[in-house]
């Protein structure tokens, strides 16, 4: 970016980029939806200016607010944003507004797009899951569906595993149709993704000129899927680029040629990996043009001290994001904190949190009276967030499984669908001075 002052237009209250602007000279202009106002989690920095648009996923809707605040003729550096949902509003915006983006409208549908995704790899000779197109799964014709095994079903271009479920062949498609379709689902085009078994790689970069010039690669503890659907915590750990050498030398095997073929010549991503231990193959899943969700940023900070939404940013205005990675030895990683369906009342505060050993980061999310739904609906939910670290993996990962259950311990939460006798019984072993009897008439 120049010298003089720049600015940006952000669309979506992505604090991470709304931190870089503002730590580096930049000028945020930041377009939020009405999430901001109605979760209330995320605070807007004094004198930052915004603009309130209905729907950041609709360019109407974001022009029309930029408009009414008479901002539609301003010479942004560059516009940008981290969220899922408005890369193609974003892509678009930069044609409109004659501003630089990271990401041009044809390549962001195929990050958005994941069966135009995986059309654009095999086309290009690289190995992906096998996918089918169902255009509307309201409506699904079960004779057009042949027989399998296991697939996954997911929303041709959602986030997160919302929405996203195995199903068991042809029988258990038609039957979780007919679920979408009862519950008024409003994503109506699905994907129907081969099944595939093994290890879940993250890689998170950054691409300039084409050119790969910085890779963190990570590992689930276990799929996405399985976390969901046994209400386990998410976990991450970041592979060391010395001693984990084979799996980057891995990666880039398919990171280079993956991103070549999608067309994303700069910004940041967020690729998703199925790598097969029997085989030693590395089968992509997806990938995002932006920066990962999952603290992702406060990981790969935390392990390369790279700032990935400041390089973001950088590359959106076409600057080289300058990046020099310093490799700390540790193990890093991460893990969520996992709630219980019912309603929250009560947990650890964040000093008792970051005074256990190895504690980096926290991020606690739900406010005390939040009621949780039953089973995970997505990989966001969580009452929070921690990144560790360890000198070997052996102690990270010991901190890490020992904060868990420490945590849950100490986690209130009235049950779900108890019974009034339940309930006084469970307030009466958590906290029996507030409980009281009646029917004992004794001084007692």
């Amino acid at each position: 970016m120049s010298e003089n002052r720049s600015s940006a237009l952000i669309v979506g209250a992505d604090p991470y980029l709304i931190r870089a602007a503002l730590r580096n000279g930049i000028e945020p202009v930041v377009v939020h939806g009405p999430g901001l106002r109605d979760w209330g989690f995320i605070g807007i920095p004094d004198g930052v200016e915004t603009v309130f648009a209905e729907d950041t996923s609709s360019v109407e809707s974001v022009l029309l607010a930029l408009h009414r605040a008479g901002l539609a003729d301003r010479d942004f550096d560059c516009v940008h944003t981290g969220d899922e949902f408005a890369l193609v509003t974003v892509a678009a915006l930069g044609e409109v507004l004659g501003v630089p983006v990271a990401v041009d409208p044809d390549t962001a549908v195929r990050f958005r797009d994941k069966w135009l995704q995986k059309e654009a790899l095999a086309a290009a000779g690289i190995e992906v899951t096998r996918s089918r197109l169902i255009e509307d799964v309201h409506h699904l014709d079960p004779a057009s569906v042949e027989d399998f095994d296991k697939a996954v079903l997911k929303p041709v271009a959602g986030a997160g595993t919302r929405n996203t479920s195995v199903v068991e062949g042809r029988a258990g498609l038609i039957a979780r149709c007919a679920d979408l379709r009862r519950a008024g689902m409003p994503q109506r085009t699905f994907v129907l993704e081969e099944f595939v078994a093994g290890d879940e790689w993250i890689a998170d970069g950054v691409v300039f000129d084409g050119e790969l010039r910085f890779l963190s690669v990570s590992t689930y503890g276990e799929p996405c899927l399985s976390t969901v659907d046994f209400n386990r915590a998410l976990q991450v750990e970041v592979f060391d680029p010395v001693s984990d050498a084979s799996a980057y030398d891995l990666a880039r095997s398919v990171v280079e040629p993956a991103l070549r073929a999608l067309g994303l010549r700069r910004g940041t991503f967020h690729m998703e990996l199925f790598h097969q231990p029997d085989t030693g193959k590395l089968v992509f899943g997806e990938c995002a043009a932006r920066t990962g969700g999952l603290l992702q940023p406060e990981l790969v900070e935390a392990k390369f001290g790279v700032d990935l939404a400041l390089a973001g940013l950088r590359c959106a205005a076409g600057t080289d994001p300058r990046i020099e990675p310093s490799v700390r030895p540790d193990t890093i990683g991460s893990t969520y904190l996992n709630n219980r369906p019912g309603v929250l009342v009560g947990y650890p505060t964040p000093a008792e949190v970051r005074a256990l050993p190895g504690v980096e980061y926290l991020r606690l999310e739900l406010p005390y009276g939040f009621r949780m739904a039953d089973a995970l609906a997505s990989t966001t939910e969580a009452v929070g967030q921690v990144v560790l670290s360890g000198r070997t993996r052996e102690e990270f990962r010991d901190r890490r499984d020992s904060l868990t259950a420490w945590f849950d311990e100490r986690l209130l939460v009235v049950p779900a669908h108890a019974s009034y006798p339940e309930l006084r019984r469970w307030q009466k072993e958590n906290w029996p001075e507030s409980a009281s009897s009646f029917g004992t008439y004794s001084d007692d």
